[in-house]
């Protein structure tokens, strides 16, 4: 009788406890309208998906009844301090993390959070920009080491090219079997070394501002089609470069409307050959052709989930979009992912997504939200941080 009486006694207690979780879990958040760039009634190419900053939003989470168990999560924070470079393949997305001095591991495949480059020879002292090849070696372009370090698609240290003094590395390209690093100390150079023994092949560029030539360059790639691609910062404009270093062409003047620049920065080419260029004065992204005619901007200046906060560079990806296909509104077709890093604010990696809704969709305006609107005509002021712009270009080199 007894023993009963205590079962009955703990299935109610057992309850009880059940209840009072489930009244604690949150009631799930009303359905968010979609953003796009542009907004509709214009036809949207971008959309923004999500953002992380580290573990929080990688790993699964405690649930209420194993918080109720085991009490409050007292782990250290693990998630990045100051992102730069970054770049993806697959899922995973490899964060320059300029303060905590490590590759920051964003795995969305597997659902898992780490670093890499915190000892050993591949030990990293300051990680300003990341590229990722075919085979899924890592490139990280290290100005304080004045190397080129190397990880193997198992995240293992491989070797580091040194780059011929006086040096200044802060990024690093890939196509065959040249690396192609963008030097901007006094030389304001690009240096080609061969990818397999670092042999230095040739150099090209020089400090000015003729065609060809850098002031404090920021950011370099290759495009699909074989061209450098260069972000000149102090020259405010874009260039394009065979890769013996010949002028193509030349975009850009200082100025906050589309085509200009206050700050270009992190530069990468998609696969259809669309050039990104990251501005950190104005805070967006603007998007060219491969003959440098000015295509659109997404990105924009604020605290709301889609926008950016001293943007620093991107990364394109089209092996990735299986990973996020639940954020896609589902008549948008994605063609490939765009991971833009904002060094400051909540949401430091931010996700888009590049495609189009089949011709002749019709948009229901309800679904869709905005950020502020900015007329093409008025420009796109400089963000809310002129204190925190004017710090980062007087300490140049060093900071980025």
């Amino acid at each position: 009788m007894l023993s009963g009486c205590l079962r009955t006694a703990g299935a109610r207690v057992w309850f009880g406890i059940m209840a009072v979780l489930a009244g604690c879990q949150s009631t799930p958040e009303a359905e968010q309208p979609w953003l796009f760039f542009p907004s509709p009634p214009a036809e949207p190419r971008v959309q923004f998906l999500t953002w992380a900053t580290g573990a929080d939003q990688i790993e699964p989470g405690r649930t209420t009844f194993e918080e109720f168990i085991l009490g409050e999560d007292t782990r250290p924070r693990r998630g990045i301090d100051k992102p730069y470079g970054l770049a993806a393949r697959d899922g995973v997305i490899y964060v320059c993390d300029t303060k905590g001095l490590c590759l920051c591991k964003l795995d969305f495949k597997n659902k898992e959070y780490s670093v890499l480059g915190t000892r050993g020879p591949g030990r990293l002292r300051k990680p300003i920009n990341v590229v990722i090849d075919s085979a899924g070696y890592k490139f990280v372009a290290d100005p304080v080491r004045k190397q080129i370090v190397i990880f193997s698609p198992q995240d293992k240290y491989v070797v580091a090219h040194n780059i011929p003094e006086p040096c200044h590395p802060v990024d690093v390209a890939v196509y065959g079997n040249e690396l192609y690093v963008l030097d901007n100390d006094e030389t304001c150079q690009i240096v080609v070394l061969d990818r397999s023994t670092g042999e230095v092949l040739r150099s090209f560029g020089g400090p000015g501002a003729e065609p060809g030539q850098f002031r404090l360059p920021n950011s370099l790639c290759v495009g699909p089609e074989g061209y450098l691609y260069v972000s000149d910062t102090h020259n405010w404009r874009l260039q394009k470069l065979t890769r013996e270093g010949e002028p193509v062409w030349v975009r850009g003047t200082p100025g906050y409307t589309l085509g200009q620049f206050g700050r270009p920065r992190g530069i990468r080419v998609g696969p259809d050959g669309i050039v990104y260029l990251v501005d950190g004065a104005t805070e967006i992204v603007q998007m060219f052709s491969p003959d440098g005619e000015v295509l659109m901007r997404f990105g924009g200046p604020g605290n709301t989930p889609g926008a950016l906060v001293l943007p620093s560079t991107l990364a394109v990806d089209e092996t990735s979009v299986p990973y996020f296909a639940e954020y896609v509104h589902k008549d948008f077709k994605v063609e490939y992912l765009l991971f833009v890093a904002s060094q400051y604010g909540p949401r430091l990696l931010n996700v888009y997504a590049f495609g189009s809704f089949p011709q002749g969709y019709v948009y229901s305006e309800s679904e869709f939200t905005t950020l502020e609107r900015i007329p093409p005509e008025e420009g796109f002021a400089p963000g809310e941080r002129p204190v925190q712009v004017e710090r980062l270009e007087t300490e140049g080199q060093e900071e980025q």
